[in-house]
């Protein structure tokens, strides 16, 4: 394992403000090396989000469980770990030190995923003749650019991650052809007598603001060994009646095999409950992953945001400070994936376009 060295320089310190060298003895693990760094600095609590309306609320770094915690949490993760206190406050300024300037590839992403998720597509901007949009590139270039040892194999906003309640690829094509795209669809039709207008089967989002962070699995909260970076979008009552439906869809499934296990062993029947959402949807576009130890040597919060501006001109609205809308993108489609296993082992199984 290498030896990690960086030179943290913590936010709120200006030119007359100390650098804070960190030196992380290479016989120490590098999940214990970088909880300590990241407990040792200096990281205010985030500005109140009062102001912001309740419809637009979004994740805010300092929050109780760990960010891609809340995801995994919805399915099996919740039955088998307890809730944890997050181990981040807020994404730290950092100094890269010279020996880290290499440009070797960082190593794939080691943390492997389970079960299948639901992913929305959102509409390109800028497609080209091959049929590359602004999203596509984004996730692709980002990369390269913080030299990843793999891309996102498709930009999307996930709406439900590691459902476990599928026996096999085929009842998961079945249920997403049958009951997803009919929740989906009976649900506009509800929006659209009730407005009284040509509605969308999926709302827009409204991007609110960018995140570049890193858990480490079992330290202080966290579920995953992961860093990335993304853009948040904010969520609204029409987003979670959706989410939930799914939700519903995928764990009421899983209620009823156990009242059929427990009516064929004691002979009594009866519906049995099923756990209700626990978490608000935080949706997100995740630009890029990388092993937690990448987190603060290059991949940070400045870097990202430099990224977007010089390279992705169609979401750099989401680094600026302004307002708290950034920008809006349709949702122009659905897909089902299998994401068990690495990153690079992920399958998609169906999907549905929106227009």
């Amino acid at each position: 394992m290498d030896d990690y060295s960086c030179t943290f320089v913590p936010p709120n310190h200006g030119a007359a403000g100390g650098v804070v060298a960190v030196m992380m003895s290479p016989s120490m693990p590098v999940r214990e090396q970088q909880a300590q760094t990241l407990a040792m600095l200096f990281m205010p609590q985030s500005p109140s989000q009062s102001e912001i309306p309740v419809h637009l609320s979004t994740y805010t770094p300092g929050e109780d469980f760990g960010r891609l915690a809340m995801l995994a949490k919805e399915f099996g993760l919740a039955r088998i770990r307890n809730q944890k206190n997050q181990i981040r406050k807020r994404v730290p300024t950092l100094a890269v030190t010279q020996q880290q300037s290499s440009h070797k590839r960082q190593p794939a992403l080691r943390y492997r995923f389970s079960g299948y998720s639901i992913w929305l597509e959102l509409e390109q901007q800028k497609v080209d003749n091959n049929g590359v949009g602004d999203l596509d590139f984004a996730v692709n270039e980002a990369a390269d650019e913080f030299r990843l040892g793999g891309a996102i194999p498709a930009p999307h906003v996930t709406a439900l991650y590691g459902i476990t309640t599928i026996a096999n690829d085929d009842e998961a094509i079945n249920v997403f052809r049958e009951e997803v795209m009919t929740a989906i669809t009976n649900r506009a039709t509800t929006r659209n007598e009730v407005t009284g207008s040509t509605g969308k089967l999926w709302p827009d989002l409204d991007a609110t603001g960018i995140l570049v962070g890193a858990e480490f699995d079992g330290v202080n909260g966290g579920e995953m060994d992961m860093a990335w970076a993304e853009i948040s979008f904010a969520t609204s009552p029409e987003h979670e009646t959706l989410v939930s439906d799914l939700y519903n869809i995928f764990y009421r499934r899983d209620a009823k095999r156990l009242s059929a296990a427990n009516a064929s062993e004691t002979e009594e029947g009866g519906e049995q409950e099923y756990p209700p959402r626990s978490h608000t949807w935080v949706p997100h576009l995740s630009i890029c992953y990388d092993n937690p130890e990448g987190f603060g040597s290059i991949l940070t919060r400045q870097s990202f945001e430099y990224f977007l501006k010089t390279k992705c001109p169609t979401l750099a609205a989401a680094a600026l400070p302004d307002k708290t809308v950034k920008f809006t993108r349709a949702v122009r489609g659905i897909s089902l994936w299998k994401t068990i296993g690495t990153m690079a082992e992920w399958k998609c199984l169906d999907r549905f376009d929106f227009n």
